[in-house]
């Protein structure tokens, strides 16, 4: 009698043990580390929301042309993950705006500072042309380019862009 007294308790206790383990998911009862932001997903989160921004602002300047976002993973361009929105005109005359959004981010992901920085003299394929704008953030670059407008206008389109995609990755 005494042995059923003490394995009880016992018995009782490992089914606890196990309610509990089940009931986390499988993956007990100890404190789990936090996962680790993914700022990639973070981009892809903001990506719709800084693109409708920057729609919004050229729209409100009367602005037509082409925005453009990316992310760079890493402290090297070897890919990106971008994306692009229309505002009213691809073509504006006898200039495309997405090429040229497309040079200035080009530059930007080779040289990692602003479009027409001065850096280096552009290389073929880039014009040299201000309106982009990179900042580094955890795990990589945020890269935002306007095209259509005046260069400092394209430049302050890009950086409200870049203002919300930076505040998603911090989040």
């Amino acid at each position: 009698m005494r042995r059923v007294r003490v394995l009880l308790p016992v018995v009782i206790l490992a089914l606890a043990i196990l309610a509990l383990v089940e009931l986390s998911g499988g993956r007990g009862v100890l404190a789990q580390a936090p996962v680790a932001a993914d700022p990639a997903a973070a981009f892809n989160r903001a990506a719709e929301q800084a693109l409708d921004a920057m729609v919004k602002e050229g729209t409100a300047r009367q602005m037509k042309g082409v925005a453009v976002i990316a992310f760079v993973p890493g402290d090297a361009t070897r890919s990106w993950a971008s994306q692009m929105r229309v505002v009213d005109a691809l073509v504006l005359g006898q200039a495309n705006v997405l090429g040229i959004a497309y040079a200035k981010m080009s530059e930007m992901a080779d040289t990692l500072e602003n479009s027409g920085s001065g850096k280096r003299p552009p290389h073929h394929g880039e014009l040299g042309y201000k309106g982009g704008a990179i900042r580094k953030v955890t795990g990589g670059h945020l890269l935002a380019a306007f095209s259509g407008g005046k260069d400092t206008d394209d430049l302050d389109v890009a950086n409200l862009g870049l203002d919300l995609l930076e505040a998603a990755a911090k989040e």
